[in-house]
């Protein structure tokens, strides 16, 4: 696996709020499109099945993001 820096105030430059929304929005997806994770946001591409877990207190399905 290869890690690298991706500092993100390169690619969106406003501050979030309620005035810059719609162009905030346009920049994060952006970036979230150049680095193919738009998927991942939309749960077109789900966490990979060891990483799903069954609470069994409350039987919720949950996802982990990181494994423990």
């Amino acid at each position: 696996m290869t890690s690298f820096s991706l500092n993100v105030d390169n690619f969106i430059t406003l501050i979030l709020n309620q005035t810059h929304y719609p162009l905030w929005r346009e920049q994060a997806l952006a970036l979230v499109e150049s680095q193919e994770l738009v998927e991942h946001l939309t749960n077109e591409d789900p966490a990979p099945a060891k990483y799903n877990t069954q609470d069994s207190i409350n039987n919720l399905h949950t996802e982990n993001t990181i494994p423990v």
